[in-house]
């Protein structure tokens, strides 16, 4: 073949070829677009709330895009998962349906919000397009709707004595305030200052909060129990001032303002550090514990809450002017919290301390066969402090108790002989017995009557035989000084670990930095009167704490129970035998830095099967500045 021949061979070839491809070319060109790739961008702009890519028909998708939006604004941050499960497509038509399953996940629950939504799509100039309507968005939804997620709590369940009945549980109050759609210029500041003096609160302080509060405000003064006597007493006088309002209101409250508030606690609305730590459980509004019991067990008494997701219809002022549920999860109600508290025990405790105005005063009674608190009472001037259950103060000569028992068990017994002296020095430090105590109580006398009158230097002589690790351990039997790890706010004393001689010997009569709660020295007497280590029981049901390494023992109480009963019958106690106390001790600790100190006043005592400690911030003795709140507690309270 020639050069030119096969030149015009190729040259055909070529033509041969590229005829072919112009055909499949045309072929491919002719073949109409799946409504597919315009499906998925609807799902994928539905879960981002962004249908700006979307092939729409009916609405612009800048349109599209601002109304779902507006639609999820009520969802917060929740964003729905959407796929795309079948598009249906009749051969060489114009027009398709696409099924879409749309899924939110709104809450911690293995349930989700899950629904299905039918999308109609057209050909149009080649391009498939989704026609627009709000219902692609939510089953049903209209263009004058939005959707709301709403939380539904239970009602917070209650905090119940022992009995059962209601401690903390809803009552109804009024929040009285003014209310400015009622009262108007120079009237608004005339109306807040008589209604703050009416109800003795600050009223330029209140004034000044009306005033910067907008037209349509309600400023609320006082929230005040229906039973107050500051609203019963002033109905009248709120009633006759313009723009006074009293709106009525149900608050989770206990018994009285005081009633055993410092463990019992309040219940207010969820503070933003709450919110925030609640990892989307909680929300501005939502009302949760904020101290003392009801903010320890907040979770279980609130429950868990339901919810939800409404079509709501706004009106052209953005009102809602209809609704209805899409969806809905029950809320799990919460479970009481039930307490060891007697509310009889409770009331005359507190009475007991009511007039204790000038300083910090506690009273504990704690039932002896299992030890469950019945009392934790303050006085007024405690001023809410968890003084009872929770105090770290001196507890003084009713630490005695544990100094007796570390005595017994180095062989002394209730007839022990003690050189009881005026003054004794311990490596410079010099000790002595309070400024009363009785002379012909001097010399050597025994263990009893060293605890009966409460001789300061007969304990302190004996830090030679009895060291401090031995005090601890006779503390820690008597209850006094673990650290153990109880389900509600409590304290039970620290005797320190020490080899300084003058703290080891002030250890003996509750001083240095031996330290305890009213709640801690009620354990200690009910240990030496059931002549067995006794744990605290606040909770009804919470677990039983574990016992000491070096439990007491029956035979080691019985002597402690006869100095107990000395000190009733001559000694220091004998103002309790009118209310029937069998055993009792009385206590003074030296405080501050005063010339001469002041001193902390305690009484404990046991009749029956309870045990009880009183406490008196500041008294010179515990017969006469403890002892009258056992004394008024026992004649009020008939312990069954």
């Amino acid at each position: 073949m020639t050069s030119t021949a096969r030149r015009r061979s190729v040259a055909l070839a070529l033509v041969a070829v590229l005829g072919t491809a112009s055909t499949s070319a045309c072929s491919m060109l002719d073949q109409p677009p799946t409504p597919d790739g315009a499906v998925q961008a609807l799902a994928d702009g539905l879960a981002t709330a962004d249908l700006t890519a979307v092939p729409l028909s009916g609405a612009s998708p800048a349109d599209a895009t601002a109304f779902v939006q507006k639609v999820y604004k009520g969802m917060g941050k929740n964003r729905p998962g959407v796929t795309v499960t079948k598009v249906t497509q009749a051969e060489g038509a114009e027009t398709a349906t696409a099924t879409l399953v749309t899924q939110w996940d709104v809450s911690k629950s293995p349930k989700d919000w899950r629904y299905q939504t039918n999308v109609p799509l057209t050909l149009v100039d080649g391009r498939w397009r989704v026609t627009w309507s709000p219902a692609l968005v939510a089953p049903e939804l209209k263009r004058d709707e939005v959707l709301s997620l709403v939380t539904k709590w239970p009602k917070r369940a209650d905090i119940v004595a022992a009995d059962g009945a209601p401690l903390m549980t809803e009552r109804e109050v009024a929040v009285v305030g003014i209310d400015k759609t009622r009262v108007t210029g120079a009237a608004v500041k005339d109306s807040a200052t008589k209604l703050a003096k009416v109800l003795g609160i600050d009223a330029g302080g209140y004034a000044g909060r009306v005033a910067a509060a907008g037209a349509q405000a309600f400023v609320p003064a006082l929230t005040l129990r229906t039973t107050d006597p500051t609203l019963t007493k002033n109905t009248t006088a709120i009633d006759a001032i313009k723009g006074a309002s009293r709106l009525p209101r149900m608050m989770v409250l206990g018994p009285s303002r005081t009633w055993a508030a410092p463990i019992l606690g309040s219940v207010g609305e969820a503070t933003a550090e709450q919110i925030q730590k609640s990892k989307g459980t909680l929300e501005a509004g939502d009302e949760v514990g904020q101290s003392g019991l009801e903010l320890r067990y907040d979770e279980q008494l609130r429950g868990a809450p339901g919810l939800a997701i409404q079509a709501l219809t706004k009106g052209a002022d953005g009102s809602t002017t209809d609704k209805r549920e899409l969806y809905a999860e029950l809320s799990t109600d919460g479970t009481p919290l039930r307490l060891t508290l007697d509310q009889a025990a409770q009331t005359a405790a507190e009475k007991a301390l009511a007039g204790q105005t000038k300083q910090p005063t506690a009273l504990v009674a704690v039932r002896v066969s299992t030890g469950e608190v019945v009392a934790a009472a303050i006085g007024p001037a405690a001023n809410g402090a968890p003084l009872a259950l929770a105090g770290r103060k001196a507890p003084g000569s009713t630490f005695k108790l544990a100094s007796s028992l570390a005595l017994v068990r180095k062989g002394a017994s209730a007839d022990t002989k003690v050189p009881c002296t005026d003054t004794l020095t311990v490596n410079g430090r010099k000790f002595g017995n309070y400024s009363h105590y009785p002379k012909d109580k001097l010399g050597d006398i025994t263990l009893a009557t060293a605890l009966a009158f409460s001789c300061n230097t007969a304990f302190i002589s004996q830090y030679q035989k009895v060291s401090q690790q031995d005090l601890i351990s006779a503390a820690h039997s008597l209850g006094i000084g673990e650290s153990l790890d109880l389900p509600w706010t409590g304290f039970l004393g620290s005797v320190p670990d020490t080899k300084d001689v003058v703290e080891h010997a002030a250890s003996f009569i509750g001083q240095g930095r031996v330290e305890a709660s009213p709640l801690a020295m009620a354990v200690a007497t009910a240990s030496v009167m059931r002549g067995q280590t006794v744990r605290p029981r606040l909770i009804a049901d919470e677990p039983r704490l574990p016992a000491p390494d070096v439990p007491l023992q029956p035979k080691e109480a019985e002597v402690l129970r006869t100095e107990m009963r000395a000190v009733v019958k001559e000694g220091s106690g004998r103002v309790l035998q009118q209310v029937g106390v069998e055993f009792a001790k009385t206590g003074t600790a030296e405080f501050g830095t005063d010339n001469p100190p002041k001193t902390h006043a305690w009484m404990v005592a046991g009749r029956g099967d309870l045990a009880i400690a009183a406490y008196n911030e500041i008294g010179p003795s515990g017969t006469t500045d403890a002892a009258p709140f056992i004394i008024s507690f026992l004649k009020d309270y008939d312990a069954p």
